[in-house]
């Protein structure tokens, strides 16, 4: 598996170095400044820095995070089918600690900047009858994430190292519990993303999945630009999780532009396999519709034990992915 990952990063870069040139970055990732941020004194600091304020990792955490204590499925804009509510929760964030490390790959002509995530905070459960909120349960957490960021250079001039390198594309952003509570462990191991134009983005690697900032069609086998999606398109979106627990896990998509316009909806799940090692494997599959807002978002793939939600005493333990995506 690791010579097979080697092997297809090797393809991206050399097909990335062949194709970019040296061309301005303009899609996606911070344009360079006449002078230096404060703080950056280097090549590496520079591209720590913007890999950091990248529009796509600057909201990946936001993505996950919950404005209030509300139903399972919940939206604050377009209609909510549901007409009972069994149960409110919500994902509330206190602090995110980020940690970029760069390393330049051989032949000076790419880089790669690692950002680590320690998001905590706690997650808070109500459980509610026909009168209104009975109780309330808090967990803390502290989720972790990673996300890198691919660099090319296009310039050696030592005078304006800021300006050497541009940020060309993203990998997806992988989080949740780590370690997972034992016997209650659960994991996205396959995203399907079936988009409006008839191309699919198949990922189960997410942090070595990287999809470009520019559209440059260097891959014979398909494209891996981040989608450009139209306000009302459809999009359809199967997951696959591997999970410890003989309990249905719930699995979530979020979307949307701020905390006071997204959705949080339950994905169904459409099969289930039972693999003989106490584990599962399940898919679920919706489709969502596009927000009319333009800029860069990240689709959540949002997959908890049942536990998580449901019992009081069951420890958190949480799996989630994030796709960027960016609406013109």
């Amino acid at each position: 598996m690791k010579n097979h990952k080697a092997v297809m990063f090797g393809v991206f870069v050399a097909a990335l170095f062949l194709g970019t040139g040296c061309s301005k970055q303009s899609d996606g990732g911070p344009n360079a400044d006449a002078n230096p941020p404060a703080g950056v004194t280097n090549e590496a600091t520079s591209m720590q820095t913007q890999a950091i304020s990248d529009a796509f990792v600057g909201n990946d955490e936001l993505t996950f995070a919950d404005q209030a204590v509300q139903p399972s499925t919940y939206g604050t804009f377009g209609k909510i089918d549901a007409a009972v509510t069994p149960l409110r929760w919500g994902r509330f964030i206190t602090s995110v600690t980020r940690t970029a490390t760069t390393t330049v790959q051989a032949g000076d002509t790419l880089a790669l900047t690692h950002v680590a995530k320690i998001v905590s905070g706690t997650f808070k459960i109500k459980g509610i009858n026909g009168t209104g909120d009975t109780v309330t349960v808090s967990k803390p957490f502290a989720d972790t994430s990673s996300r890198n960021i691919l660099f090319k250079r296009v310039n050696k001039n030592p005078a304006k190292f800021w300006r050497n390198w541009v940020p060309v594309a993203t990998s997806l952003v992988a989080g949740g519990t780590s370690p997972a509570p034992a016997g209650n462990q659960v994991s996205i191991t396959r995203v399907d993303l079936y988009l409006p134009t008839g191309d699919t983005i198949t990922v189960t690697d997410p942090v070595d999945y990287y999809l470009r900032y520019k559209w440059l069609n260097l891959f014979r086998g398909g494209r891996k630009d981040v989608p450009v999606l139209t306000p009302g398109d459809q999009v359809i979106i199967k997951v696959t999780v591997v999970s410890a627990s003989s309990d249905t896990d719930m699995v979530a998509l979020r979307y949307g532009f701020d905390m006071s316009h997204r959705r949080r909806e339950l994905i169904p799940m459409i099969s289930q396999v039972q693999n003989g090692d106490n584990t599962f494997t399940r898919e679920y599959q919706t489709a969502w519709f596009v927000h009319f807002h333009h800029g860069d978002f990240n689709a959540g793939v949002d997959a908890m034990t049942r536990g998580t939600v449901y019992d009081d005493t069951a420890p958190y333990s949480v799996s989630w992915w994030g796709i960027p995506y960016r609406v013109n």
